[in-house]
């Protein structure tokens, strides 16, 4: 009887560690990247400052094969987005790729110009109207 309390308090609280593990999200998190001159971010920030010529990558959750993508509401003369035809994502925590899985989309903009520029992304399905969610940054060019 013990030993199976002690087994199921064991796998209660590895359960409970994984929950709160997982369940970080608008993390501000500024990684250099391997590519020279790409500041990496994880989740929606409100700000985000960087220089001319410099690249910057924002992963957002996001759900794969859902149909679901961040989308660019409008374009900006001072940044431009590299790639926008090609869906990238990276999976958290796990390289194993599995349907419905929690993971990241993966958009990276070029600074061009200095000056300041807020940008909006929009979760949504491109066939259909409503926005499941939003993500609002401004971006400081030096």
């Amino acid at each position: 009887m013990v030993k199976y309390s002690i087994q199921r308090f064991g796998i209660t609280l590895m359960m409970l560690l994984t929950i709160a593990c997982n369940t970080r999200t608008g993390n501000s998190v500024n990684q250099q990247s391997p590519m020279k001159d790409t500041l990496v971010f994880i989740g929606c920030q409100e700000k985000i400052s960087m220089k001319v010529g410099s690249i910057v990558e924002i992963k957002l959750e996001a759900i794969k094969g859902t149909g679901y993508q961040w989308i660019l509401k409008e374009p900006s003369p001072l940044i431009q987005q590299i790639e926008t035809d090609v869906l990238k994502y990276s999976t958290p925590e796990s390289k194993e790729d599995i349907p419905g899985q929690k993971s990241y989309q993966v958009l990276q903009f070029k600074a061009l110009e200095k000056g300041k520029v807020k940008i909006e992304l929009e979760y949504k399905r491109t066939f259909e109207k409503g926005i499941e969610k939003t993500c609002l940054i401004e971006i400081e060019i030096n």
